[in-house]
């Protein structure tokens, strides 16, 4: 009977202490104490961090994760990949195309279009400043693709200059606002998974990334070191692609001691952007609540979009707010003070004169964005300073060439196609022996003997400085000086280019003109008998005869209508 009463209890006891064991989060035993265990298997590796806010709990982070049990070489990642980087198909991950099928442990070769072999691809590029071999960060990409990426910044792309097969990818000029240079636009399916590998880049390398520059987002700054652009940007593809099992397998294979040995915290933990940078920075980071934590992010309200983006404007600039999630109410302030939903309901465009701070959040329900989108406007007097830009940025095509140009052409006719805004004009001319000249909507193509002129009414040109498309061959060359990585400084009225060598041409979007002044253009007016009248090419016009474009006249340049 004794022994029988023992057996019951005991098995009282294991029924207990099973039901603990289903109900208690996993512990780890560690010097005679029980440790809980963090998510996706990472046991107690973020314990160092807990309880930790904001910078503090940043600069932690980067202590953890800089550990790392190997540092791999170049020539080890194309092992490594075989680990970290292999489909379901057995074939190598491409982060750059899906229209590929690379053996995984194969060694890249030459390329002449997408599909040929892989490569190694920096998301931050090495050139920036970033490591050369952290798998964390270096994927394997199409090397066509790759190549054409370059180490232009991530973005979203307007219109494509360029697209990989399926348009998985876009190379162009950025339509995301505080930006409008030349941006790579990954796909949908992996922009989560690299702006989680762009914080773990900010948070790992804390302490260096502060002497990177370069592709027009790194700040130098130790705590948050992307411009404001970028980082709003990689806070709204953190949430439009979430983490999944993908990135996990990829973290979880990366940490192991043969691969590299740490993790990314931001996969582990999806929404640790918001306590880090975010607006909950006041709140405590636990390591071992992820699953069930109230402050896990299972839905949020997009950060509001400012377009334009801060930036100096002339005279004055209206400025729209949008959010993407749908019925969200955005809140804002113009004197630099923090946003709350007692402040003013954003309901049309607004018209700043004068330098502003605007800052935005978007609300609905009762949930509230969790980064709260910012931008400085300076307005300047568009007739004030020496160094006012005349009108930035000009695009070609028919943005340029609307009055005598529409839709592309192929001529080699003597009929120069001139475009003018804002006192800055522009005339594209066949040359004395040119036998071919071309144009579409977007750009030109300048071949030897054609010539491209920049001119402005009043004021000296400055400075030039060229867009080029995709493709570009050979230098430009100017009559009155030298172009150096085609931008020009001098002290001109007008500035004539041509392409060096007659087998190639150079393809251009658009030209940043700086001047001294800005001014009007003076309209010239058809007087018969007057012959001292001149082209910018230099040839003679009869006034009797004067047909539309720019002419010379005692040293000042005039539209003929």
């Amino acid at each position: 009977m004794q022994n029988t009463q023992t057996t019951v209890i005991h098995m009282r006891k294991s029924c207990v202490f099973f039901l603990m064991m289903l109900l208690m989060p996993a512990f780890t035993h560690q010097g005679g104490h029980l440790w809980a265990q963090g998510p996706n298997g990472s046991g107690v590796y973020y314990q160092e961090a807990d309880g930790l806010k904001g910078s503090a709990l940043k600069t932690k982070l980067s202590e953890i994760i800089s550990k790392k049990t190997r540092t791999p070489s170049y020539d080890d990642l194309i092992e490594l990949y075989m680990e970290t980087d292999v489909r379901p198909d057995g074939f190598l991950r491409d982060w750059y195309s899906n229209s590929t099928k690379y053996t995984p442990g194969s060694k890249p070769t030459s390329y002449s279009k997408e599909g040929d072999t892989y490569n190694r691809e920096h998301s931050v590029p090495q050139s920036w400043g970033a490591p050369k071999t952290d798998i964390m960060h270096v994927v394997p990409t199409d090397g066509y693709v790759n190549n054409r990426r370059s180490n232009y910044p991530f973005g979203e792309v307007g219109t494509p200059t360029y697209s990989s097969y399926n348009d998985y990818c876009k190379l162009g000029y950025c339509k995301t606002p505080g930006y409008s240079g030349k941006v790579f636009e990954p796909n949908d399916e992996v922009k989560g998974d690299l702006a989680r590998i762009y914080f773990y880049m900010a948070t790992c390398y804390e302490s260096t990334i502060t002497s990177w520059s370069g592709g027009g987002i790194i700040t130098g700054t130790k705590y948050q070191p992307y411009e404001q652009w970028t980082f709003d940007m990689l806070v709204r593809w953190s949430v439009l692609d979430p983490v999944d099992s993908v990135e996990i397998a990829r973290n979880n294979a990366v940490a192991k001691k043969n691969v590299q040995g740490n993790r990314n915290p931001f996969v582990d933990y999806p929404g640790l952007e918001d306590y880090i940078w975010g607006m909950k920075t006041d709140v405590a980071f636990s390591y071992d609540h992820y699953e069930n934590a109230s402050w896990v992010v299972t839905d949020r309200v997009a950060t509001p979009r400012l377009s334009p983006g801060g930036g100096t404007y002339t005279d004055q600039v209206q400025v729209s707010i949008s959010c993407d999630t749908e019925g969200a109410v955005i809140h804002y302030t113009t004197n630099g003070t923090e946003v709350s939903q007692n402040s003013p309901v954003y309901t049309e465009p607004l018209t700043f004169t004068s330098n502003t701070t605007l800052k935005a959040i978007a609300v609905k329900e009762d949930m509230s964005t969790s980064f709260q989108a910012s931008a400085t406007y300076v307005i300047k007097n568009g007739q004030t300073g020496d160094d006012n830009p005349a009108d930035g940025m000009i695009a070609f095509g028919n943005k340029l060439f609307g009055t005598n140009y529409t839709g592309s052409i192929a001529k080699s006719d003597n009929t120069d196609l001139i475009g003018t805004q804002q006192g800055v004009t522009v005339v594209y001319s066949l040359g004395a022996s040119g036998s071919n000249r071309y144009c579409n909507d977007s750009q030109i193509r300048l071949y030897q003997y054609n010539t491209l002129t920049i001119s402005v009414s009043e004021g000296t040109l400055t400075s030039l400085e060229f867009q080029l498309a995709e493709s570009t061959t050979k230098k430009l060359e100017a009559n009155v000086g030298t172009v150096t990585d085609y931008t020009w400084t001098g002290d001109a009225k007008s500035v004539t280019f041509n392409v060096d060598e007659g087998s190639k041409h150079v393809k251009l979007t658009g030209v940043k003109v700086t001047t001294s002044q800005t001014a009007g253009i003076k309209v010239a007016k058809r007087q018969k008998g007057r012959r001292h009248f001149h082209s910018v090419s230099g040839a003679r016009a009869d006034d009797s005869r004067l047909r539309p474009g720019v002419l010379i006249r005692n040293g000042k340049k005039y539209l003929v209508k």
